[in-house]
């Protein structure tokens, strides 16, 4: 699914607090957290599940690699689960929507 901000992405002036509210919901795996960070890319970043058979997963794309560059999308891919995984990317959408006005597009 891909979320937006209810004002378009070009408008919106929160980058920076949604990935930083993004990174402390979401802690990695090297921090004794669940997730694994990918960066495949100098505009990308993924969050991924480790889970067996199951992927759940955020990816952000930013409109360059600068130290100011500004969210133009976020996407999240779910499955289907219990896992704490699902879980947690469950509530950081619901927690997105009140705090930022971004939703499901």
């Amino acid at each position: 699914m891909i979320l937006e901000p209810e004002k378009d992405w070009g408008r919106f002036e929160s980058s920076d607090d949604v990935v930083e509210f993004i990174a402390t919901e979401l802690k990695l795996s090297e921090n004794d957290g669940i997730w694994q960070y990918y960066n495949f890319d100098e505009c990308s970043s993924v969050w991924c599940s480790a889970e067996i058979g199951a992927t759940n997963q955020l990816n952000l794309k930013f409109d360059s690699n600068k130290p100011d560059a500004k969210i133009r999308r976020i996407g999240i891919e779910l499955t289907n689960n219990a896992g704490i995984h699902f879980k947690q990317l469950f509530r950081l959408k619901r927690e997105l929507k009140s705090r930022f006005g971004i939703r499901e597009a």
